[in-house]
This record gives C-alpha cells, sequence and structure tokens, in this order.
C-alpha cells in the first residue's frame, strides 16, 4: 500500500511528479524500511522511461534506463514504480504516519527532485534513514546534503563531492577504495539498512567514511567486461 504525500513540481525541470511513501519491506538487503518513491504525474513510469520524461524524477542520473550515460538502473520501472503509480489516491493524504523505524528516500526517482521541506518532514517522522542523490553537482540540490549520500561513479566524481562536503555512495566496477572509503557493511557485515545510519548524508565537518557498492543490477556484467 502507498501513501500519496505530495504533488508538485520537479526541481529538474519543472514538470509535475508526485511523492509516495510505501510501508513495510520484504527487501532482504534494506530489511523493514517505508520507502518514498518519486514518480511522474502524467505518465505511468515505465511509459516516461521510454519518452525521456523520467528526466522529471530521475535528472541526468547515468544509470536512467535508454538515456543514461550507462543505462543500468536497477529498478524495473514496469515493476514496482509502476504498481506504485496505479495504486495511489488521486489527493494527498490529510495525514502521514510511519510504520517502521527507518525510510529509504528513493526506492526510485531522486529526493532532491522535491523539496527540501517536504523531505525535512518526512525524515523528521523516522529514527533513521538512507538517502542518495545524483544530483549533487547542482546548486539547487545542495540542501539534499544533510539527508543524502551523493551518488557517484569514479573516484574523480567522489573527489568532487568530498570537496564540496559530501560524503559519496560510489558504485564501483572495480577493488580499488580510497582510504575514506569502505565497503557497505551489507556486504561486509551483512548490516541490514533499516540498522545502519551510515547512508544518512553529512554534517558539518563529517568524518564518518564513504560507502563503495560494488556495481550491480541486469546490465552490470557488460558493463564490468567493458
Amino acid at each position: 500500500m502507498a501513501t500519496l504525500i505530495h504533488k508538485g513540481k520537479s526541481a529538474y525541470n519543472g514538470e509535475k511528479i508526485l511523492g509516495a511513501v510505501t510501508h513495510k519491506s520484504s527487501n532482504i538487503k534494506t530489511g523493514n524500511v517505508d520507502t518514498l518513491w518519486i514518480l511522474p504525474e502524467s505518465k505511468e513510469p515505465h511509459t516516461a522511461v521510454k519518452s525521456g520524461c523520467d528526466s522529471a524524477v530521475c535528472g541526468d542520473c547515468p544509470h536512467r534506463r535508454d538515456h543514461g550515460a550507462l543505462g543500468d538502473c536497477y529498478v524495473l520501472p514496469f515493476q514496482a514504480p509502476l504498481s506504485i503509480f496505479r495504486s495511489l489516491s488521486k489527493t494527498v493524504a490529510d495525514s502521514f504516519k510511519a510504520t517502521s523505524k527507518s525510510i529509504r528516500l528513493g526506492g526510485y526517482g531522486d529526493p532532491s527532485m522535491l523539496s527540501e521541506g517536504v523531505v525535512a518532514s518526512l525524515v523528521a517522522s523516522y529514527e533513521r534513514h538512507l538517502g542518495y542523490t545524483h544530483q549533487w553537482k547542482r546548486t539547487w540540490a545542495s540542501w539534499s546534503k544533510r539527508f543524502c549520500m551523493a551518488s557517484v561513479d569514479s573516484v574523480d566524481e567522489a573527489k568532487k563531492a568530498w570537496a564540496k562536503g559530501w560524503r559519496t555512495f560510489r558504485v564501483a566496477y572495480d577493488s580499488h577504495m580510497e582510504d575514506n572509503e569502505i565497503l557497505c557493511p551489507s556486504v561486509t557485515h551483512g548490516v541490514q539498512c533499516a540498522d545502519c545510519s551510515l547512508c544518512n548524508g553529512a554534517t558539518d565537518g563529517d568524518k564518518r567514511k564513504s560507502i563503495v557498492v560494488m556495481a550491480h543490477g541486469s546490465k552490470s556484467g557488460r558493463l564490468l567486461k567493458v
């Protein structure tokens, strides 16, 4: 079941988007978390991907299917995003209640497409959160630094993000890691996201290490070979 919490305009291109939260999860990696989904308002997710209108919720993410430089997004828009889109009420819920201790900002879509107020209010309902944004280079997305990791795809990108005060979540295609990076605890210690607070952004002077995960998804094998 999904709760519609927001209707507004994309920070990326001004097109109409939706913010919805699903309650509880059986995902083995994340554990039991509520999840935020950012969806186009006027087109079903899989249709938006084909036409390129998914930029309203994904921006210029290189992992966008069909349109990104890598095109290896592991989220299948005709599965969970489509099911959630079709289940949503046409009106924003009058009230919202968290059903777990943690929320994942972005089962699909980029949380930076929403406003700081919407995300801050949502996070305040939970003990823990995790979030990621590929829009960290954009000035208008700088507010999300305190909620999200900068999603990066190379060490060079990571260094640029660190210089701006971000902590990073890097998709790696080899085993190299910088001194201030660690492998995702899900890989090294079997910790679920619901019980981990490492991917919750950065505070001023934050000394915690950034996170690395090996490339995953249906297209990652081909990219690793390349």
